[in-house]
């Protein structure tokens, strides 16, 4: 059985340390390894970010939820919102010139993550990022 964590907080910058702080205490708590808390983390950062400055367009009037589902085979992290919908295309990895400032985002949460999904449901987003930890329990 999956354990499950949810935190919330202001979409603001400045937040999103205490998101990713919220998510790596349940990860450690869990037992996982630095190596996947980090890439977990990684990606939670980017991820949380691309909501507070495309999403939100950089308005401070709302929120990111976080969920936290960990199970012997993965850790999965769900984050909701309710600001602009997200582009078909926008989740996908583009080629980034080598000098970019940005638009690196999503090449760094898919190099981070096994899989990434997002749905739109009654005005909130749901992006959900998944990371295999038990790689050889699917035969992977």
């Amino acid at each position: 059985m999956a354990e499950s964590h949810h935190a919330s907080r202001n979409a603001r910058l400045e937040e999103v340390r205490a998101l990713a702080a919220f998510m790596v205490s349940r990860c450690e708590a869990a037992g996982l390894s630095a190596d996947i808390i980090a890439e977990l983390e990684l990606a939670l950062v980017e991820a949380a970010n691309n909501i507070v400055i495309h999403g939100y367009e950089g308005r401070e009037d709302g929120d990111i939820g976080l969920t936290v589902r960990i199970d012997a085979e993965r850790v999965e992290l769900e984050l909701t919102d309710r600001g602009l919908p997200v582009a078909a295309d926008a989740l996908q990895p583009r080629p980034v010139a080598p000098d970019a400032e940005s638009g690196r985002g999503m090449a760094i949460i898919h190099a981070c993550v096994d899989h990434v999904g997002y749905h739109r449901a009654n005005g909130i987003n749901h992006l959900v990022l998944i990371k295999r930890i038990n790689p050889s329990a699917d035969g992977g």
